[in-house]
């Protein structure tokens, strides 16, 4: 939009415009920009380009990780794909038989893993 494409408030009668001063009066202040913060996976401010990609790690309980899920899955509509790696560890070990029952069978059904 150019400058002279935007309207100029009326002046109110008897106000005249100070040296300096656009016609109307006081401009509106505006409002601080707060500073950005680049995101985890994303570019530096200042770098030009598009994002190609984006790496997250975080940790997860059971409800924390339904919740990720969903964005993982927006994730996965914007990139067309993307690449999961899981790893849980527990002191006293991991039951085998439900590690294979619960989480690696269900994985191989969905051919998501060999």
């Amino acid at each position: 939009m150019l400058p002279q494409s935007i309207p100029l408030p009326e002046l109110t009668p008897g106000a005249t415009p100070t040296p300096g001063q656009p016609p109307g009066g006081t401009p509106p202040a505006k409002a601080p920009t707060p500073p950005t913060t680049p995101q985890p996976g994303m570019p530096p401010s200042g770098t030009s380009g598009l994002q190609t990609e984006v790496e997250l790690t975080f940790n997860a309980n059971r409800n924390q990780l339904f919740t990720a899920w969903n964005a993982v899955a927006n994730l996965a509509d914007l990139a067309g794909k993307v690449k999961v790696t899981v790893k849980a560890e527990k002191a006293d070990g991991l039951d085998k038989s439900k590690v294979q029952n619960g989480v690696i069978e269900p994985l191989r059904e969905a051919d998501l893993i060999e």
